[in-house]
């Protein structure tokens, strides 16, 4: 029989080549797993350096509302060395900036000021950038950087730019120095705010429908509201409370200057409409960028909101470049709007006919009224209006029902004689107020008075919108 070679030393080859296959597989998962640890490390300090970016631009924020002029008054003390283009004085962090500085900036030294690791006290610091508002830009911009305390590498530092404003009466859906309910069937977009009344009354919000926006309320946040996209109620008794939103309560006295100055304005260069003789005016708005102006007189004395008036012949006017548009006598309003303005009166308003923009979220219309918006009964049976809308010290109503006065006006049609209204805007409303003259109505909030606010609207006192918030990419310069 031939004898088979011998196999000897075979199972040592095989235990050696494993042991070499797991000692690479090893160092493959150890490198791994090194590169993982680095990287999640990495991932920790910039979503840190985020945070405290973004505690920044709180922080200045918060200054704001203290101090309305505060870019004007003092560099923020974690703020880069500034420099005026007008006085060409150069002014380094905590350091007050005087009057004759003006309003444009430069920043020489570029990030040179770092702050905050003693005030944030997580080993993270900030550099701020700020940029006054001008007539050519009236937000403020705010460039924070932060980064790990002396970390000079720029890939782990985050760069965000916020633009502020002042946050104006139209950022809100609905403000009411009265009771504001909402059933089961209604959808909030925007802001809802129940102020404190001229007799010191808190009032309440109840909303047992869906809300995208904040509810606030003086008094009292009730119902089974269903809050969308992290909106929150805010009332005295919440955690947070309202005073952490909104530091005073938003006072309807505040809005009478807004009409002073929108009289101001219209008197100089805007237009003027002021005859004791006249019952009315009625401005029609043209996509063409006019708005043609009758006087109108009361059909057989009878109230405007009543009857439609006999007005005569239209004068077709520019809309004005301050856009600024006042009548002493109540004020009839329609048609397609292009351009930004804002009508005053010194009594009320009336959209007497469909009101849309030539191109929303570029147009914006405005109407301030003395006393109160009405919808009168001779509107269109289908009625769609756009507008941001105060009543200063009366009512946002359709004729029929006067709930201050507490009683019903002359000839009312009835409620639900006209189909559906349809309102997209904001309301702001001393007395509160109800358009029961229809059988359905649509209330919807305009996003775009976010960032386009109508000319000569009145800002709230220490509240400030965001308008813009993103990351940049991180310099050093």
């Amino acid at each position: 029989m031939k004898r088979l070679r011998s196999e000897d030393g075979i199972a040592m080859v095989m235990v050696i080549g494993m042991l070499v296959l797991l000692s690479v597989l090893a160092v493959t998962l150890i490198d791994v797993m090194q590169g993982e640890a680095s990287r999640s490390r990495t991932a920790v300090k910039r979503d840190a350096a985020f945070q405290a970016a973004e505690a920044g631009v709180d922080d200045y924020i918060a200054k704001l509302i203290d101090d309305r002029l505060y870019p004007t008054h003092f560099v923020h003390p974690g703020e880069a060395t500034r420099r005026s283009s007008t006085s060409n004085r150069v002014v380094a962090a905590a350091q007050a900036w005087q009057q004759a500085d003006g309003s444009v900036v430069t920043y020489p030294n570029g990030k040179d000021r770092w702050y905050g690791a003693a005030q944030l006290g997580n080993g993270y610091e900030y550099d701020l950038e700020v940029f006054p508002p001008s007539a050519a830009s009236p937000l403020i911009r705010i460039l924070a950087t932060a980064r790990p305390v002396n970390d000079v590498d720029v890939r782990d530092w985050r760069e965000v730019e916020t633009l502020v404003r002042p946050s104006s009466v139209s950022d809100y859906q609905m403000v009411a120095d009265a009771d504001i309910t909402y059933g089961s069937t209604a959808t909030t977009y925007g802001k809802i705010y129940a102020g404190i009344d001229g007799n010191n009354v808190a009032h309440n919000v109840r909303h047992d429908g869906i809300a995208y926006g904040d509810v606030y309320a003086e008094g009292s946040v009730t119902g089974n509201t269903t809050l969308v996209n992290g909106a929150r109620k805010y009332d005295a008794a919440t955690s947070p409370s309202i005073r952490t939103i909104i530091r005073s309560p938003i006072n309807f006295n505040n809005f009478l200057a807004s009409l002073v100055d929108i009289r101001s304005a219209a008197g100089a260069g805007g237009i003027v409409e002021d005859n004791a003789a006249v019952d009315a005016w009625w401005f029609t708005f043209s996509a063409s960028g006019t708005v043609s102006v009758q006087s109108c007189t009361k059909n057989t004395l009878k109230p405007i909101g009543d009857r439609i008036p006999t007005c005569g012949p239209a004068t077709p006017l520019a809309i004005p470049a301050n856009g600024a548009i006042y009548a002493g006598q109540p004020v009839i309003v329609s048609g397609i709007v292009n351009g930004r303005v804002t009508i005053g009166s010194a009594v009320d308003i009336y959209p007497g006919n469909n009101l849309s923009y030539a191109q929303p979220g570029d147009d914006v219309l405005g109407l301030v009224a003395s006393h109160s918006i009405i919808v009168p009964q001779w509107a269109p049976t289908n009625l769609s209006w756009r507008a941001a809308t105060i009543a200063q010290s009366g009512t946002f109503r359709s004729y029929g029902f006067d709930g201050q006065l507490n009683q019903s006006e002359t000839e009312y049609v009835g409620n639900g004689a006209r189909t559906s209204m349809t309102f997209t805007g904001s309301t702001a409303t001393y007395g509160g107020g109800s358009m029961g003259l229809f059988q359905t109505r649509t209330y919807q909030y305009d996003s775009s008075l976010l960032y386009l606010p109508p000319p000569w609207f009145p800002t709230l006192q220490d509240a400030y919108t965001i308008v813009l918030s993103r990351e940049l990419t991180a310099s050093s310069s």
